[in-house]
């Protein structure tokens, strides 16, 4: 006989909130036959035998259960099989003894489930994969809302960006803003991950690029949490609209809602068309990421719509929250690659665009996150694109909590950036936050000595000057066009001038 010892793991740690179960040959589920602090032990046949594996998490709805299947030939060789989507349990060891073979293994536990396929079909502009009950047109037809990109990808992910208007460095030089053209391919993997029994947000995309290795002994991985606008301001007409498609399960269009997956996730992720001269509205942050050339992973939250900001964001304003579950993102990308060790992220970074300044204000100005180590020491970078435009009065609330985090814990290495259409008429209060002095005219980049804070000027007219200069459809006529070009290119800038 041989003997079959396993073990849960959560956070990295060895539990005992978990109950196994196997069924030997397809016969019943029987329970372990002694338990040894975390170790169930089962006794079973050491050949030709068959035998299923259930991991059940004491709290279901976190970590749910997980299954495997081992099988051992007539020699005593054991082969193990687990779930096509199911990255949770590392190859059994074997070891024999005079007493027979004794086989171990362990199984990971983690809050996060893979939901890209399901993300990917919720593009879909027809067909009848999520019915819902919504009236007409029918269900599927999704043809009210014309991306002008085609939809479901096949795969979903980061399309290369062939000859793209990108930001030069500098961004700012001789009175003018600086743009080169390049060809963007993004090398690493996007995934969608869904948080079981979280109000909000209740999915994350991931970009990990390639250059952040996932190998066992990989150093903890950098990150950048980025926070997109509110979803209120546009709704119903967007988020709610009762044609989106519906999530199956709950009836609801958040979180698989059409609108919620391509303006709050897709949108955000790639460009469709040039960011400058034909489309600012997609954001493109995974190829602006790679055009930077600095290894590190975006996290982008998709929020929902609610009566305030901090409800929008949910979880993600909580630094305790984060603290848990960035590591939770690192594990589950790690093992994807075979890598189970579980630890501590690298440097964080977190950007906010527009209304999106708001929710990361929810996480600077909350009392208890600013005890928190992952607030004190943790974060490292703050960039803020254009929070509420041109409205000055607005931008320095949101400054103000950058620059009181900034003067906490680790202060010497931190880095703030506020990239901005104001004019220099206007800017006063807000370099002072900063600590800069404006170089001259609009447009400039304002930094201080060490370059660790800095304030960069991009107006409207500097813009029209630039857009006469391309030559493109976009005429950069107002201020709300300049609202979305500016974190179209702008993180290439304040990545370049990162220290991940």
């Amino acid at each position: 006989m041989a003997e079959l010892v396993l073990t849960g793991q959560i956070h990295g740690q060895t539990t005992t909130l978990c109950n196994f179960t196997i069924s030997v040959d397809g016969g019943a589920p029987v329970g372990p036959g002694s338990v040894v602090l975390d170790q169930s032990i089962f006794t079973v046949p050491d050949t030709d035998t068959a035998i299923d594996i259930e991991a059940d998490a004491v709290d279901q709805a976190k970590y749910g259960t997980l299954t495997a299947h081992l099988d051992i030939d007539a020699s005593g060789g054991v082969t193990a099989t687990f779930p096509p989507v199911n990255s949770n349990w590392p190859d059994p060891t074997v070891t024999s003894s005079a007493d027979g073979q004794v086989i171990t293994m362990t199984v990971h536990f983690a809050p996060l489930r893979d939901a890209t396929e399901q993300a990917r079909l919720s593009l879909a502009q027809t067909g009848s994969d999520y019915p819902g009950s919504p009236p007409a047109p029918s269900p599927g037809d999704m043809s009210f809302r014309t991306p002008g990109v085609s939809l479901p990808p096949l795969v979903y992910g980061v399309p290369s960006a062939i000859d793209t208007t990108c930001i030069a460095s500098p961004a700012v030089d001789s009175g003018a803003i600086q743009v080169q053209v390049q060809t963007l391919s993004p090398f690493g993997e996007t995934v969608v991950l869904r948080l079981p029994g979280v109000t909000a947000p209740q999915l994350v995309a991931v970009h990990w690029p390639a250059g952040v290795s996932r190998d066992p002994g990989a150093p903890p991985a950098a990150f950048l949490v980025y926070f997109h606008p509110g979803m209120a301001q546009n709704s119903p007409a967007f988020y709610d609209d009762p044609r989106d498609r519906h999530d199956p399960t709950t009836g609801q269009t958040y979180p698989f809602g059409w609108d919620y997956q391509f303006f709050g996730l897709l949108n955000y992720l790639q460009y469709i068309g040039d960011p400058f001269l034909t489309n600012p509205f997609a954001k493109g942050l995974a190829l602006q990421l790679e055009n930077a050339a600095h290894n590190v992973v975006l996290v982008l939250p998709l929020m929902r719509v609610a009566g305030n900001p901090c409800d929008e964001t949910g979880s993600f304003a909580d630094a305790g929250f984060l603290q848990e579950y960035l590591p939770e993102i690192q594990a589950f990308m790690f093992r994807r690659k075979g890598n189970f060790q579980f630890g501590p992220i690298g440097r964080l970074g977190m950007a906010s665009f527009s209304s999106g300044h708001a929710a990361l204000t929810c996480f600077l100005g909350g009392a208890t996150n600013q005890a928190h180590p992952l607030y004190l020491d943790t974060l490292q970078e703050v960039y803020l694109f254009d929070p509420h435009a041109d409205l000055v009065s607005e931008t320095l609330a949101p400054l103000a909590q950058v620059a009181a985090w900034a003067a906490r814990g680790t202060s010497a290495s931190k880095i703030a950036r506020l990239y901005t259409q104001n004019d220099p008429a206007q800017l006063a209060p807000l370099l002072g936050q900063l600590g800069v002095t404006a170089p001259g005219p609009a447009p400039f980049d304002a930094a201080t000595a060490d370059d660790r804070s800095s304030l960069t000027s991009l107006p409207l007219a500097a813009w029209n000057a630039l857009a006469a200069q391309q030559g493109g459809t976009v005429p950069y006529a107002n201020t709300g066009q300049v609202h979305q070009v500016i974190p179209a290119l702008m993180l290439t800038d304040a990545m370049r001038r990162s220290q991940f």
